[in-house]
């Protein structure tokens, strides 16, 4: 069953983690000459805002759907994979409505992958994994486009 991201707004904080997403866009300020945000994130060492192009949303199954975006991409001197950091968060599927917020708890995780400087046969894991507990709340806006 495909999860309807029906709110407009998903919060989500935790362990000094604040991201929203946005599933229509038009999150925060608009801004002449930018995308519109459809997701944002923050940490101690993390500022970021994301356009629709930029938000990987995967439905699974019984699972709720995956939103994820990229943090960090250095892909200077990399042979095959660049170090990337992406952050992932577990949106679940949850019945809102205009003027009545649902609150919920999840997961996110933030994966690193390492960059591939030399070509091996035999390798360390190329992943690392942090999964953090987060509380969410979806949200309709009054107004929102359908």
């Amino acid at each position: 069953m495909a999860v309807a991201l029906n709110a407009t707004e998903y919060r989500f904080h935790g362990e000094g983690i604040t991201a929203s997403y946005f599933p229509r866009g038009a999150g925060g300020p608009l801004i002449q000459g930018r995308p519109e945000t459809f997701f944002t994130y923050h940490d101690h060492h993390v500022r970021k805002s994301f356009g629709e192009q930029d938000v990987a949303v995967q439905q699974i199954e019984n699972v709720g759907a995956l939103v994820s975006v990229v943090l960090v991409k250095e892909d200077d001197f990399a042979l095959d994979g660049a170090a990337i950091t992406t952050f992932t968060v577990i949106v679940p599927a949850i019945g809102v409505a205009e003027g009545s917020p649902q609150s919920f708890k999840t997961k996110s995780i933030t994966t690193v992958q390492a960059a591939v400087y030399v070509a091996r046969l035999v390798f360390p894991a190329l992943q690392t994994y942090k999964v953090d507990h987060l509380e969410g709340t979806a949200t309709v806006w009054a107004g929102s486009p359908e």
